[in-house]
């Protein structure tokens, strides 16, 4: 199932609320897909390489990037919700933003596999004349995210320390 939207959207495509919801159908079980999530080692696989993650109640999140302009950029999070094997909850920002957001992951087993939502909400706080560029590109952000994600969790094994054990 491709990546789908909970909110509405007008003609330019823009989220008219102040939330992104992204939900991707993968074909594993939610074990394996929590183990691609949370694992360090399997995270920087489908995620980026220098990312790190501590998946427990206030561990942190800090993932470098370069901006389109050709800046490099962080961003960080903190985990205030945990509850294995079925999501967490961040406060997220980007380090050049003066407001947070909040990032929900959440993992449902489904007869096929997992169905994992990703609801980025907290836009609000974004200046006016950006949040509409912020939405569309974290939109896109995530979709690839949970693309990437479904990918390498369909076709590697994980086992319980979250090593790959092969495809």
């Amino acid at each position: 199932m491709a990546a789908g939207a909970a909110e509405a959207t007008g003609d330019d495509g823009v989220p008219q609320g102040a939330a992104i919801v992204v939900t991707r159908d993968v074909g594993a079980p939610p074990q394996q897909v929590w183990r691609c999530l949370t694992a360090p080692e399997c995270f920087k696989v489908w995620w980026q390489e220098h990312l790190s993650f501590e998946p427990k109640l206030g561990g942190r999140f800090a993932a470098p990037f370069v901006d389109p302009s050709g800046k490099g950029r962080s961003v960080t999070a903190e985990v205030t919700a945990y509850h294995p094997p079925k999501g967490f909850v961040m406060v997220w920002a980007d380090e050049a933003w003066d407001f947070d957001t909040v990032v929900s992951v959440s993992l449902e087993p489904t007869g096929a596999g997992t169905r994992v939502t990703i609801e980025h909400q907290g836009w609000e706080g974004a200046p006016e004349a950006d949040r509409a560029a912020f939405l569309l590109d974290h939109r896109a952000g995530w979709e690839h995210h949970l693309d990437s994600l479904a990918s390498h969790a369909e076709t590697h094994d994980h086992g319980a320390d979250g090593a790959d054990e092969g495809p």
